[in-house]
């Protein structure tokens, strides 16, 4: 499923597909599209609420660094899955609002899909 936003410096996009039980990720933001960032979070058994244990591979020190893991922690507590997230964002220097901007619209794609997790 799809997720995407329109920003008024840029656009954000989260493709998340379902891999059998786990979820897969897929981000792209900015105008090169580009991997840079890998995160794998799995849930800790017998945590209430879920804690995850997240492994993080990167290419370079660039934004996506915080991203992936962000995203892969946050499905993974809210829906119990193992989740992968890949991903690369380009912003030419973003500033700290950009930054929050991007933050809150990740909320609120990773919120749009575990309500619709739900439904299913």
């Amino acid at each position: 499923m799809k997720f995407h936003r329109v920003l008024l410096f840029t656009s954000i996009q989260m493709d998340i597909t379902p891999v059998g039980d786990d979820l897969h990720v897929l981000l792209t933001c900015g105008g090169e599209n580009r991997l840079g960032c890998t995160a794998f979070s799995t849930p800790l058994p017998d945590t209430d609420p879920v804690e995850c244990e997240t492994s993080v591979i990167t290419d370079v020190e660039n934004p996506e660094d915080l991203f992936c893991p962000y995203i892969a922690e946050n499905l993974c507590k809210k829906t119990g899955q193992r989740v992968l997230c890949t991903g690369g964002i380009f912003v030419e220097e973003p500033d700290a609002h950009q930054i929050d901007k991007l933050y809150e619209n990740i909320d609120e794609m990773i919120m749009d899909w575990v309500q619709f997790f739900r439904l299913i």
